[in-house]
């Protein structure tokens, strides 16, 4: 409930949920930095988060044809990014504002009318980002909040989605929220009191699948952090 309907620099009521319905077709953009490393992980970390979810993802490199870009850039030109995918108008808003100067990456994403995911962009400004021994953490963080988990809380730990844990890894609850959104009994656009009402049955579920008590295994399979020989 927490990191799934709730919204980062949007305090206030809970919002709908949302979650990918068509296959997510990804663009790796290297701009600034190691483009062979940043497309490494970027592929590790995104097949992990398809493993997880069971949501068809591919590579693409055309820009025309990508939902989901990725992009390592300056970060000088983070706001002009930001901007040319939300619009000027949602750009100035306080919110957007507050997230381009406290935060060192940023996910933002558009919903069709079923309130699926329709698009996705990762910022991440490589030069800031190292700086702040904040790399890994940007693609492993920014790429699971854009399968449908935008916030972030310091009452969900250990998880990449608090600001009080020092994990870069994906950890075993954060795969219980990543196999519990793509449930089939959630569906984009419940409301909350909808999703609360479906959980127990979820929950259950996910424990007769052995995906609570192996989620501490489960989750290096395939993994960024295996990936790294961490």
């Amino acid at each position: 409930m927490e990191v799934a309907l709730k919204r980062e620099y949007q305090p206030g009521s809970s919002a709908s949920l949302v979650r990918w319905q068509a296959p997510i077709k990804v663009r790796v953009d290297s701009q600034l930095g190691n483009s062979r490393m940043q497309r490494q992980m970027s592929e590790v970390q995104f097949r992990h988060l398809a493993a997880i979810t069971g949501q068809p993802l591919s590579f693409v490199s055309s820009a025309k044809e990508a939902n989901l870009r990725i992009a390592f850039i300056a970060r000088d030109h983070m706001t002009r990014e930001a901007t040319a995918y939300v619009g000027k108008q949602q750009a100035a808003t306080p919110g957007m504002r507050k997230a381009l100067r406290e935060g060192v990456c940023l996910t933002l994403f558009k919903t069709g009318p079923d309130h699926a995911i329709a698009s996705g962009l990762i910022l991440i400004p490589a030069d800031y980002a190292r700086q702040k021994a904040r790399l890994v953490d940007c693609v492993v963080e920014e790429s699971a909040q854009l399968m449908g988990l935008p916030n972030d809380s310091d009452r969900v730990f250990p998880s990449v989605f608090s600001d009080v844990t020092v994990d870069t890894w994906l950890s075993p609850l954060d795969y219980v929220l990543l196999k519990m959104l793509y449930a089939p009994k959630l569906s984009p656009g419940m409301s909350a009191a909808q999703v609360r009402a479906a959980l127990p049955a979820v929950i259950q579920r996910l424990a007769e699948q052995g995906e609570l008590s192996h989620a501490i295994r489960r989750v290096r399979q395939g993994s960024l952090r295996e990936w790294a020989g961490d």
